[in-house]
């Protein structure tokens, strides 16, 4: 299953909001994906905290949801789906107070002038095409203010306006029963035959408390010229008082946009770069209006010193200009192997205006994990419990039992020689059910992991020096540096893994934790340059 479908239905299937089908295609791919089995433990923990928090405040208290504060510890882990789509969920999962979100909207509209920067220089300079397109239903308008289609996205700008009220309304994002509320038509190509156009969106601030603008991303035109339809029939409200206070509509706007494919330019590298053993190819690129997409391919695992290569990021320098990542782009496609080569995309922002004759293409980061599977037997009359994995101790520090659920909390090695950033562990459930075969029941075993994530960390930059996220954006420089993490067993998890609950006392003490390497991350600086002219 591809990883960058798996991510952007993450929340859907944390929410146990798929059929059955989905729930299990995306099981299956978490058990061999580390990469997305690593952002589902994230994304999972991250609401866990919220739900947690607000099931603790009243009027008089506060629940900060400012995505940089320390609680918010995924914030590079979203780019399938873009960070705000994220919050916005989460916003909208809870009871949360008007008073209590100041600072999500300053990050917001902080976050909102990056990305509408880099659509308005492109709009300003003639690539895509203005627009003006209105439909009303109602009494709120949907104008569609601009379209850039390229060979590797459509994307639309669109303003929501309540006309009688003073509401901020965007897409109802979908539930078990119904689709997401906003599809999209036309002649827009098709990445899966049996499943609707991927469309995902980013709500943008606006100062008037009655406007939401959304950059709406979608798949390419499948022909040069040709119309995109934009449906939207259910709009919710934005940010709410309480739960009592969420506006729903239903009504009819669709909006036929007529756009241009605006030409790509391709250019074959095949470049070979060596990463400590591991071989990296960079094999072509590709020069859009919306986005530069680097397609390349490594081979993740390097039998000499046992690493796994889990991620590479990179720059672009050129014209005494640097290129980071893309601000107008969901992401480039995430292939999965665990052995040989893997291929995959980094978009990096537009170099299409300056149309270079060459550049020098930047490894910036790699991310890898190192080590081997290891069971530990938790020894709960003994605690706190010390480990030895690899050349680190790991000390399983106390459990917790709450109603529904146990916690087990492990601190990372504390010593001033460790290397790694975080350990990669886990509990498992080994579950068996019974499939007939005519008259035979064959036994079917499928295992269940519940990773651990992180509860105490610092963020840190490529010289190890701690950042505060406050007044700055996430980098691909910036990484967690762990010092303890969580794992958590519930029974609102069997419900979402369709575990039988009536099993469920029975792990409340888990006897096995499992260690299967721990992540560390280089930053190697090694600049190519690719000439194009």
């Amino acid at each position: 299953m591809d990883c960058n479908l798996v991510k952007d239905k993450l929340l859907d299937y944390i929410d146990g909001n798929l059929n059955r089908e989905e729930m299990a295609n995306i099981r299956k791919h978490l058990k061999v994906c580390q990469e997305c089995s690593r952002e589902y433990a994230h994304m999972e923990s991250t609401i866990n905290y919220i739900i947690d928090a607000s099931n603790k405040i009243d009027t008089s208290m506060e629940l900060n949801l400012n995505p940089n504060i320390d609680k918010k510890k995924a914030v590079e882990r979203f780019t399938g789906m873009g960070l705000v789509a994220v919050v916005l969920s989460l916003i909208l999962a809870v009871t949360v107070f008007a008073t209590d979100i100041l600072d999500f909207l300053k990050w917001w509209e902080k976050y909102s002038q990056r990305e509408m920067s880099a659509w308005e220089d492109l709009i300003e300079n003639g690539v895509g095409q203005k627009l003006a397109m209105s439909v009303t239903d109602k009494g709120i308008r949907v104008t569609a203010e601009g379209i850039i289609a390229d060979d590797i996205n459509t994307i639309i700008l669109l303003k929501i306006e309540d006309l009688n009220g003073n509401i901020r309304f965007i897409p109802y994002r979908g539930d078990s029963s119904n689709l997401s509320s906003i599809s999209v038509g036309g002649d827009v190509r098709k990445s899966f035959e049996n499943l609707p156009v991927l469309v995902n969106y980013s709500p943008l601030y606006e100062e008037d408390e009655n406007t939401i603008k959304l950059m709406v991303y979608t798949e390419p035109l499948d022909k040069d010229e040709g119309i995109v339809e934009i449906n939207i029939n259910k709009l919710i409200s934005f940010i709410n008082e309480s739960e009592e206070s969420i506006v729903e509509v239903r009504g009819n706007w669709k909006l036929a946009i007529p756009a241009k494919k605006l030409p790509s330019k391709v250019y074959y590298v095949d470049e070979e770069i060596d990463l400590d053993g591991n071989e990296l190819v960079i094999e072509k690129i590709t020069i859009a209006p919306t986005v530069t997409r680097i397609h390349y391919k490594f081979d993740v695992y390097n039998e000499e010193n046992g690493r796994f290569i889990d991620d590479v990021t990179f720059l672009i320098k050129t014209g005494g200009k640097t290129y980071t990542r893309s601000e107008l782009s969901r992401g480039g496609s995430w292939a999965y192997r665990s052995y040989g080569f893997v291929n995959r995309e980094f978009d990096i922002q537009s170099l299409y205006l300056e149309d270079p004759s060459d550049i020098d293409i930047v490894v910036n980061t790699y991310e890898y994990t190192k080590g081997h599977l290891q069971k530990y037997n938790i020894d709960w009359d003994k605690l706190p419990q010390t480990i030895k994995y690899e050349n680190s101790k790991l000390t399983i520090e106390d459990i917790k039992y709450k109603e529904g659920s146990t916690e087990i909390i492990v601190k990372e090695d504390s010593s001033w020689r460790r290397k790694y950033i975080e350990t990669y562990m886990y509990l498992k459930i080994e579950e068996t059910s019974f499939v007939k075969d005519g008259e035979k029941e064959i036994p079917f075993t499928r295992d269940y992991y519940f990773n651990g994530s992180p509860i105490e960390y610092e963020i840190r930059d490529a010289k190890g020096r701690v950042k505060d996220l406050e007044s700055k954006f996430w980098s691909d420089e910036f990484h967690y540096f762990v010092f303890k993490q969580k794992i958590k067993l519930s029974k609102d998890q069997f419900k979402r893994l369709q575990l039988n609950e009536d099993y469920f006392e029975e792990y409340l003490i888990p006897g096995e934790l499992y260690i299967e390497g721990q992540r560390y991350i280089e930053y190697p600086n090694i600049k190519r340059n690719i000439k194009f002219k």
